[in-house]
């Protein structure tokens, strides 16, 4: 039995020992994460993935218990990967030469990367996590460590912030640009507006939209 780091919510997973076993499994998550980026939760099936895999699915069930049970480690192998992914989490010390005009509206565009290069299966975790606290738990985990990463960074800062709760701001910053992101993803451009923005303007708008709210309208102006 495996647990997520929280140790709150279990699935079960018998860990493979031997390095043929290991490589087998290998094969069945990256199966499992492109089905799951092809066909959406309701494809998903062990079937499907024992087929595309290449293995038995009586191996896949010497593993996991369940469906669902697959869905949790691919999601959790998945999130663990993506985590470091950020060059605000990854290498926070490459900001340090910005202005922070400039470091706003980078890690508003290492944000807007991010989503971009996971979008499908970003799109059926989200959607599932609605209905599934399992993954709703695990994806909040993430989420809650790319914000702690994020607002760390603006910061340093501080001085520079001029709303008067410099850590409210930058909860809000980040809400703002993870949350409207997130909402392309989960959904599709024109699902709150019929005037559709394309990805890489929609990121650079938002960066423009948080220098003017953290430092100062003027600053906007100059991105």
């Amino acid at each position: 039995m495996a647990t997520s780091k929280a140790g709150t919510q279990p699935f079960a997973l018998q860990p493979p020992q031997q390095e043929r076993s290991r490589a087998s499994f290998e094969r069945v998550l990256a199966a499992g994460a492109a089905l799951l980026e092809e066909e959406g939760y309701d494809g998903f099936t062990l079937a499907g993935v024992s087929s595309r895999a290449k293995v038995s699915i009586g191996s896949i069930y010497a593993r996991v218990k369940s469906k669902d049970d697959l869905f949790y480690v691919i999601q959790d192998r998945f999130m663990t990967e993506s985590e470091s992914m950020p060059g605000f989490v990854a290498d926070p010390d490459s900001y340090a030469e910005l202005s922070t005009k400039e470091l706003i509206v980078q890690i508003v565009h290492d944000v807007g990367r991010t989503f971009q290069a996971n979008s499908r299966l970003l799109r059926v975790f989200m959607h599932r996590g609605i209905v599934d606290s399992v993954v709703a738990e695990r994806s909040s985990r993430s989420v809650s460590g790319f914000a702690a990463a994020f607002e760390g960074l603006l910061l340093t800062r501080r001085d520079e912030i001029v709303q008067q709760d410099p850590e409210l701001a930058v909860d809000v910053a980040f809400r703002i640009a993870w949350g409207t992101l997130a909402r392309q993803i989960m959904y599709w451009p024109t699902f709150e507006s019929e005037h559709r923005i394309e990805w890489d303007r929609l990121v650079d708008e938002l960066g423009t939209v948080l220098v003017a709210y953290l430092l100062a309208a003027d600053e906007a102006n100059a991105v």
